[in-house]
């Protein structure tokens, strides 16, 4: 089981869309319909930011490896993808306005670089270097991108989308990528995908047929683990290790969490549920 309960005031008015922990753990940032982002000291069990974005919802944020500093990205419904840097304060450093939603985004280990996905089934790819312009802009699906993550070295992106699809690009030198995988294993919309932190090539999916998968990327996409959980799989998270993954989901109305421990061959087993 796990050993601690930390809870905090979130101090949103409404939904909460999407949390994420810096890289050391230190600190939690929230963002949801009330178009905030919040900010909260974990061993103080407290908010210390709270930063307006837009009247539009956030559905999506990622923080930089902190070599850059705090460096915190989020996405809206209006297509807005707004960059944010604490400094004395949070100030925006950057903002790129695409036509429609943009329900995702993640920058690549160890570089300011940009991944966001859309509603209409394309991914943004956006370059500190090139003052945060467009990089590249391409068709991945044919449907809305639910998620994208990239893996530990930032060779790989994977994409999941309403397509019922998961597709994995391979970056070369030139930053521009190829298709080199397709996975067709989920029955229904897919929700969420995750490499593991330490493992370039194992895939971790979830969504609304209620499985999480486990994939390991070889020759072929092969799948090692199936557990049906018959809940929609919303968000899937890895620890800094790997060796903990934490689900939520929805079930007839009712929120759900399990969080699974790594066994052998990078198999999972449920330790906790609420």
């Amino acid at each position: 089981m796990l050993t601690e309960n930390i809870q905090i005031n979130s101090g949103h008015s409404s939904m909460i869309h999407d949390i994420k922990y810096d890289y050391y753990g230190d600190k939690l940032a929230s963002c949801g319909s009330d178009g905030y982002i919040n900010v909260y000291d974990v061993s103080k069990k407290q908010q210390v930011a709270q930063i307006k974005i837009r009247d539009s919802p956030l559905f999506s944020l990622s923080w930089s490896h902190p070599r850059f500093g705090n460096v915190i990205a989020t996405s809206s419904y209006d297509g807005e993808i707004s960059i944010f840097k604490e400094q004395k304060d949070w100030m925006k450093i950057a903002c790129f306005q695409n036509e429609g939603s943009v329900n995702c985004v993640q920058f690549m280990p160890r570089e300011l670089f940009l991944a966001c996905g859309t509603s209409d089934g394309f991914v943004i790819l956006l370059d500190n270097n090139k003052n945060w312009d467009l990089d590249n802009k391409w068709q991945a699906h044919e449907s809305t991108i639910h998620g994208l993550c990239w893996n530990q070295d930032g060779s790989l992106l994977a994409t999941c989308s309403a397509d019922k699809q998961i597709k994995i690009w391979e970056f070369t030198n030139n930053n521009k990528p190829q298709l080199k995988y397709t996975i067709k294993s989920h029955l229904d919309v897919v929700k969420d995908v995750q490499f593991h932190p330490l493992e370039n090539n194992i895939l971790v999916s979830g969504g609304d047929d209620g499985k999480l998968r486990i994939h390991k990327l070889e020759d072929d996409a092969v799948e090692i683990q199936v557990i049906d959980y018959h809940i929609t799989i919303w968000r899937i998270t890895f620890n800094m290790l790997g060796n903990l993954l934490t689900i939520n989901g929805e079930s007839n109305g009712q929120s759900k969490v399990q969080t699974l421990k790594q066994e052998n061959n990078f198999q999972y087993g449920t330790i906790d549920c609420y």
